[in-house]
């Protein structure tokens, strides 16, 4: 048996990494090293710049083909809603998003799935971004051949508000193949000007909220004594993590920003950190938490279904808002056996998630289809 598999890259090369981009990046990369006989594995992307073309082909090498679309996302969003297209896409689908050509003119063998990180957007950009994401997830329950979520709490909450027989599969993401601390890692604690003793926080474009939550956690009069440094975006519009950190009464130094890192820096950011503090309640992937696990950093997190799924019992699962965050994670910095014991926890239950696993289901979802 022949054929190709394409795979729509959503957000996939952005210069700030998204969680939807690095989800797409991790499982093509897989669905390309797990190709069955006979299979290739091209991508399908809106149109982007070179540079940008270059950081997909860095980020997913082996991809028989990456094909661009004449618009760029924000226009392609509304005309794949639409039904219109400039650029046919027959065969095998496999869109790493919402984002999908489903409903274009179908004909025989042709077959759409699609990914559902949530049921609520991981982006709080724009009010305009919100309601594409209703619209279309209502498309895709209506029209794609097979949908993925994440966990078993995605899947239930779907069945919940739509009928969607037995179309969704539950497949869970991993951490990053790429997570390997370097044994001498001082100059990259230097470089980055990490403290001896600090918990990370992994910010995100486009997640404003997020990093509001994450102040208010530092802020909390139960907030121990630690600094806090974030990786990822700092600004989110005209919002900036230092202007809300100031109007939060934050000491200076309290945050240090270290900004977007590349994998070998964020890898060590991960195994040098006390804890990892995952403030955010929309986030049902949890790829921050499993990246930590895998270096043997417990998380902090708020204890939604998705992630207490994901994490397990070698998390801190936390019911209620920013002064319970920060009051946890004060309880686990005096915990040194605890912390140590849950470190070693979160490393096993790492293990138990492979992109190569998670690729393999796709490949099998497809054949079932």
């Amino acid at each position: 048996m022949t054929g190709r598999l394409t795979v729509v890259l959503d957000e996939v090369g952005e210069r700030s990494t998204t969680m939807v981009g690095r989800y797409g990046a991790e499982i093509a990369r897989a669905l390309v090293a797990t190709a069955p006989d006979g299979f290739e594995v091209a991508g399908l992307a809106a149109r982007i710049s070179p540079a940008r073309e270059e950081r997909v082909h860095a980020l997913v090498p082996g991809l028989a083909e990456l094909r661009q679309t004449a618009v760029p996302a924000r226009e392609l969003r509304q005309a794949w809603l639409r039904s219109l297209t400039t650029l046919p896409v027959r065969g095998l689908v496999h869109s790493t998003s919402l984002l999908a050509p489903t409903g274009l003119d179908a004909g025989t063998g042709d077959q759409v799935t699609v990914t559902l990180h949530g049921l609520q957007p991981l982006s709080d950009r724009s009010e305009r971004k919100a309601r594409w994401f209703e619209r279309a997830l209502h498309r895709s329950v209506r029209r794609a051949d097979g949908i993925v979520v994440p966990t078993t709490a995605v899947a239930e909450d779907l069945a919940e508000r739509f009928d969607v027989g037995d179309r969704a599969r539950v497949i869970h993401p991993a951490p990053a193949a790429w997570l390997r601390a370097p044994e001498d890692d001082a100059g990259t604690v230097r470089r980055l000007g990490l403290p001896d003793e600090y918990v990370l926080a992994v910010t995100s474009p486009g997640a404003r909220g997020q990093a509001e939550r994450l102040v208010a956690t530092v802020a909390s009069r139960s907030m121990p004594d630690v600094r806090v440094v974030v990786a990822g975006p700092v600004s989110w519009g005209e919002t900036t993590l230092a202007a809300l950190a100031v109007e939060a009464g934050i000491p200076a130094g309290r945050i240090i920003m270290v900004g977007d890192l590349d994998d070998a820096d964020l890898a060590v950011a991960y195994a040098r950190a006390l804890a990892h503090l995952h403030v955010s309640e929309a986030d049902a992937l949890g790829l921050t938490l499993l990246e930590a696990a895998a270096l043997g950093t417990p998380t902090v997190h708020a204890a939604t279904r998705s992630l207490l799924e994901i994490g397990g019992e070698a998390s801190v699962p936390v019911v209620g808002g920013p002064d319970r965050l920060a009051a946890s994670l004060g309880r686990l910095l005096d915990d040194g056996d605890e912390r140590t014991r849950l470190g070693l926890h979160a490393q096993d239950r790492a293990r138990a998630f492979t992109w190569e696993a998670a690729a393999a289901q796709v490949w099998q979802l497809h054949a079932e289809l």
